[in-house]
């Protein structure tokens, strides 16, 4: 069964968002007249939105002939008789990507063979070329994007470097043997001059906006604890969460280093969901009964930095 996402960031209204991608899985083969889709209280509950706003999305979508909602039963994908069929407006869509993006690449300067050969690369993941990256943060941070990187992406070394030790000799090695450093826009300036002393170009590391989106929508209703290793790693989350979010809710929160025994009790004690560092993981685990619910992330990179590095493997 299909299902829909909203981004309230973006201009589109969420009527306009969910026909996209209403459309767009109709194009990709993904669903077919008469299947169902997921019902009015299903999206409402997963969305977080209002119920009569989605029954107006569908009221709206079914008076344009895509759906038809029985009463009782649900609201499924309509065959739409007297126009062009799913099938053909796939077959529409295809081609119609075909044509832009081929108009696209000449204008590019790109030849058929050099095209065709960077999008089977693309596609496939093969015939990359190898990164050799070293991410340069407070030890924390440093750790996990280093961890990340390796786990999302084909053909890459990432290296960890401590800030309070690039002077080291094995810091050193590690920045010298490497193409590109990386970090956050915290340390950007930082890095920079390491860049420019090593030799070496810099790679901003943008956070996913995903987690901090997660963390808020389960605080407006549960108290949620953050736990991390290292106190260095508080300031971006204590700016966002206590300052942006904390004065407007009346739930627990909190955020902490596990060093800090006294926090970390309360929270074991009183946290309903706690979000743990993965260099925390297995101390906070012990700690934790299993009444209570952990999660650590595997995505702290934005898609945005991911697919820049892609591009620097794929175009050489």
């Amino acid at each position: 069964m299909i299902g829909f996402n909203l981004d309230k960031s973006v201009r589109l209204t969420f009527y306009e968002q969910i026909k996209g991608q209403l459309l767009s899985a109709i194009y990709c083969g993904k669903i077919r007249a008469g299947d169902r889709l997921p019902s009015i209280r299903e999206v409402s509950d997963h969305l977080g939105i209002n119920y009569k706003t989605t029954r107006k999305i569908y009221l709206k979508l079914a008076e344009e002939n895509y759906l038809e909602i029985v009463k009782g039963s649900g609201a499924f994908l309509k065959e739409r008789s007297g126009e062009a069929s799913y099938e053909q407006m796939r077959r529409q869509a295809v081609f119609k990507l075909l044509g832009e993006v081929s108009a696209k690449a000449r204008s590019l300067g790109l030849s058929p063979d050099r095209f065709s050969g960077l999008l089977d690369a693309y596609w496939n993941g093969t015939d990359l070329r190898q990164l050799r990256l070293a991410v340069v943060d407070h030890e924390e941070e440093a750790y996990v994007f280093s961890r990340e990187l390796e786990l999302r992406m084909q053909g890459v070394r990432a290296r960890s470097v401590s800030l309070g030790e690039v002077e080291s000799e094995a810091a050193r090695a590690l920045l010298s043997g490497s193409e590109f450093l990386l970090t956050t826009s915290y340390h950007l300036e930082e890095v920079r001059e390491l860049s420019r002393r090593f030799g070496k170009k810099l790679v901003e590391i943008k956070p996913s906006h995903e987690i901090y989106r997660e963390v808020l929508s389960a605080a407006r209703h549960e108290n949620v604890a953050i736990v991390v290793r290292d106190e260095d790693t508080l300031h971006a989350s204590w700016d966002v969460f206590m300052n942006i979010y904390h004065p407007s809710t009346e739930m627990k929160f909190w955020i902490a280093p596990i060093s800090r025994q006294d926090l970390i009790e309360k929270i074991v004690r009183d946290a309903d969901l706690i979000f743990v560092s993965p260099m925390c993981w297995d101390e906070m685990r012990k700690r934790t009964p299993p009444t209570k619910t952990l999660k650590t992330y595997d995505k702290f990179i934005s898609q945005e930095t991911i697919d820049q590095l892609r591009a620097l493997q794929l175009l050489r």
